[in-house]
């Protein structure tokens, strides 16, 4: 993934979209920015969490900054990373104006992660 610019006028539009998205729609937020991105010749990588439960308590992810309710409950979530002013920086439909990947990664929670030290799997697509 290489270091990219975006104008203003981009971040914008990937606000726009990703805001667009409700809980639980994070695989049709993330095609949706990573449409974009590639309209506009940007390069990008998909990101891909699984807790490693499709089902059952592990099944449940949640992040800090919206812990009023899950944010996914088939143990999958998944965002759009692009690297701004030397930062990896995601976005997906919680976090439409992007949030560092290092913040990203540290908000999410699992019970397998919160008790027992489980890592998500994670899957990156660079594109």
């Amino acid at each position: 993934m290489h270091f990219i610019s975006l104008n203003p006028d981009q971040l914008r539009q990937i606000y726009t979209i990703a805001s667009s998205y409700d809980n639980f729609q994070c695989v049709e937020c993330s095609q949706a920015i990573k449409d974009y991105l590639i309209s506009e010749r940007i390069s990008g990588k998909l990101i891909k969490l699984y807790t490693g439960a499709s089902t059952g308590a592990n099944s449940f992810i949640y992040d800090e900054a919206f812990p009023e309710e899950a944010i996914s409950t088939n143990g999958r979530h998944q965002g759009i990373a692009v690297i701004i002013n030397g930062i990896e920086t995601v976005f997906d439909n919680h976090h439409p104006a992007g949030i560092s990947r290092d913040e990203w990664m540290a908000n999410f929670l699992f019970q397998g992660l919160v008790h027992f030290g489980q890592q998500f799997q994670i899957t990156e697509i660079e594109f």
